[in-house]
């Protein structure tokens, strides 16, 4: 697997510097996410309110901001190659959505840091570990793993969906995988969306009340899978 460094995306401390757009179909782009306080913002709130159900059942609703923040602080400070992870679609120019993928070995390249979570208290603290621990991060070498998906609800209907899911494949190519794959709860209707984007049902994951329930407030996950061509 190629984990090099191969966009530069990052602004200057300034700022100036302009992200690149990378795919854009009509009027959605997609670009890498940056360390701007923008773009970790908009992340910490995209990905939050997309999957709020889950962190509501690891913490609790008033928790919400504080994972924003978490999630903000988990993309402050990071090495180049970590921020091409992370891609962020505009619609006309406005943040819309997000993807972010995993390959392999990225779990020691961009290990999880205790100072990015703010004080929550033991329990909600005990929550997030779990929901960390009940979700599927392994990935083997030569296959991309799809993290997150997250679209902004006022742009849902939109397609912007659809063009973060070719961005990812696209991406994927170009470090060398054969295959893409992502993890959906069972009732999630999503899963129409990757089913029409050529994903198919692999496997489920389902686990005791102590496992994926008590991590996720899910009782089944799916993993879909994409032969890259």
């Amino acid at each position: 697997m190629d984990n090099t460094a191969v966009t530069t995306q990052q602004p200057s401390p300034g700022g100036q510097t302009p992200p690149k757009q990378l795919h854009s179909s009509g009027p959605v782009s997609v670009r890498n996410a940056t360390e701007s306080t923008e773009d970790r913002e908009f992340l910490g709130r995209v990905v939050i309110d997309g999957f709020e159900g889950k962190y509501i059942h690891a913490t609790n609703r008033e928790s919400l901001p504080a994972m924003q923040t978490m999630f903000a602080n988990h993309m402050r400070g990071r090495p180049p190659l970590f921020y091409e992870r992370h891609f962020i679609a505009e619609y006309n120019g406005e943040k819309a959505g997000a993807i972010v993928l995993r390959y392999h070995g990225d779990s020691e390249l961009f290990p999880g840091r205790e100072e990015d979570l703010p004080p929550v208290g033991c329990c909600n603290t005990c929550g997030i570990i779990l929901l960390e621990m009940a979700v599927p991060t392994d990935n083997p070498p030569g296959k991309c793993l799809i993290d997150m998906i997250c679209v902004d609800t006022k742009f849902r209907g939109k397609g912007i969906g659809k063009v973060l899911l070719d961005m990812a494949e696209m991406d994927a190519k170009k470090r060398g995988c054969k295959e893409i794959f992502l993890w959906v709860s069972s009732t999630n209707r999503a899963k129409h969306l990757y089913e029409r984007q050529g994903y198919t049902y692999k496997n489920k994951r389902t686990l005791c009340c102590c496992g994926m329930w008590c991590g996720t407030g899910e009782r089944e996950i799916v993993r879909m899978e994409k032969v890259l061509e």
